[in-house]
């Protein structure tokens, strides 16, 4: 079998019901890696976590595209000191961005869940660019920012308890899953 069919059927096994732990020693050891394996078990939504998480994933897609509303206004602002063209290309990819992480965080995909913070925490040292000419616009920025993260962080760890921050949880070199 090739890694495509192994997918499909692990995600089939998880679709049905069948445990984490069970679904990874079936395909164990095969032509797919455990490490992968463990990734594709730990990064697949549990509808009941899904459920009971709804509320706060609503809020945070709220949030998402809140900030791609801000994102394209701030983008229309500056490009149109710069020029016609420019205006269209800032509104665009200001606003683009955060949409594409809320249609993430709506499928449930775990890896916009880890590109966020990691992007936001690397823009962490240009929050505080302008703390010497207006330091309470920029501790308000930096605190929903950081805010931001944070929430994006403790949602990722209430859907997806099977992984950690970069690929599956590992415990004494075991692959460990939440059934």
């Amino acid at each position: 079998m090739d890694k495509k069919q192994i997918k499909r059927q692990l995600l089939a096994m998880l679709d049905a019901g069948r445990s984490r732990t069970e679904t990874f020693k079936a395909f164990s050891g095969g032509a797919v890696k455990d490490r992968v394996l463990a990734y594709w078990i730990g990064a697949h939504p549990d509808p009941a976590l899904n459920r009971q998480h709804r509320r706060k994933l609503t809020i945070l897609i709220v949030l998402t595209v809140a900030q791609a509303v801000l994102g394209a206004v701030v983008g229309f602002l500056l490009g149109s000191t710069i020029g016609p063209k420019t205006t269209v290309f800032l509104t665009l990819f200001a606003g683009l961005i955060p949409l594409w992480f809320a249609y993430g965080f709506y499928k449930n995909l775990a890896q916009f869940y880890t590109v966020y913070i990691v992007l936001s925490l690397s823009q962490s040292s240009r929050l505080f660019k302008d703390f010497a000419e207006d330091p309470l616009t920029t501790l308000i920025g930096a605190g929903i920012t950081l805010g931001m993260v944070y929430f994006v962080l403790y949602l990722k760890m209430k859907l997806f308890p099977d992984l950690a921050f970069f690929g599956p949880k590992k415990i004494k070199g075991q692959y460990v899953f939440s059934n």
